[in-house]
This record gives C-alpha cells, structure tokens and sequence, in this order.
C-alpha cells in the first residue's frame, strides 16, 4: 500500500474468529498468515467484546483458551464495548436495513451482525471480514471473504 491509498483499518467478524481456532482447512491457514501480519501493523484490528458470546458457547477448554489469547490478550486487536450508543446505532442500522419479506413483515438484519456493524463503523473501519456474504455494510466499508481469493490479496497487501 502506498502513501496516497487509504489506510485500511480492519474489523473482524466472529466467523474468521472461529475459523482460525477452529478451522483445518487453507482459510484457517490463511488467517493464521493474517494474524502474523497483524503482529506488524502499528494499529491493532477491531472486533466486539459481542464476539465471546459468539465463539465461546460451543468451544472445548482448549479453544476457550486460544479464543480468549488470541481476542483479549495478543495485543491484534481492540474489542470494542457494546456500550449504549452502540445499541442505539445497532436499531437505527436494523431499522434502516429492514427489507420487505413475502409475507409483508419486514426483514431485519440480525441482532449480532448489526451489532458488528455498528461497531465497526464507530471504529471507522473501512475493511470488514466476514465470510457472510449476505451482510450489509455501509457504502465505502468492503467486506473481505474467503470466497474469491480477497483475503489472500489482503494479506499480501498488508506484507
């Protein structure tokens, strides 16, 4: 990345979270390589405290430990508090992304992922990995996947 681009600042989402930990697949490795990048990088990524109550339910001793080292205490990343102005935003952002359903109601985004959202925009992140591809992200915040070779570019990109 060069001068003139724009600085990437990085939120994560609980499903690379549970990948990495996970995962045994190329994307688990591809996060891992992700994560030694992050070491480098002289601002940490983002993500919400939210993410323990997603990862941690069905994780064994082992990985509660790795979620927890890896979250709260490598230093990667700042996990945001769901204070109440990220809940107020929250329900503006659900209300504002309500589409209509085929049986009239409207269909909101998801609780947790709105949650994300709000998060991330209170970061100010422009970057934001999920591999869910059906998220809504404001304009001008991309969201990086492991389906189309991204997140390898984003990795090589942050090298």
């Amino acid at each position: 990345m060069n001068d003139q681009q724009t600085v990437r600042r990085i939120y994560v989402d609980s499903n690379a979270f549970i990948y990495a930990i996970e995962g045994n697949d190329e994307v688990s490795s591809v996060l891992h390589r992700f994560f030694a990048v992050l070491r480098l990088q002289a601002e940490p990524a983002y993500t919400s405290e939210l993410i323990l109550a997603e990862v941690l339910p069905r994780a064994n001793t082992v990985q509660r430990r790795s979620y927890f080292t890896l979250i709260l205490f490598s230093g990667l990343f700042d996990a945001l508090p769901v204070s109440r102005e990220v809940l107020i935003e929250t329900a503006d952002y659900r209300k504002n992304r309500t589409r209509p359903s085929l049986e009239g109601r409207g269909v909101m985004p998801k609780l947790a992922d709105a949650v994300h959202v709000a998060s991330a925009t209170r970061a100010k992140c422009n970057t934001f990995i999920s591999f869910d591809r059906g998220l809504q992200l404001p304009t001008g915040m991309e969201r990086i996947g492991r389906e189309d070779g991204r997140l390898v570019q984003l990795v090589q990109e942050l090298s």
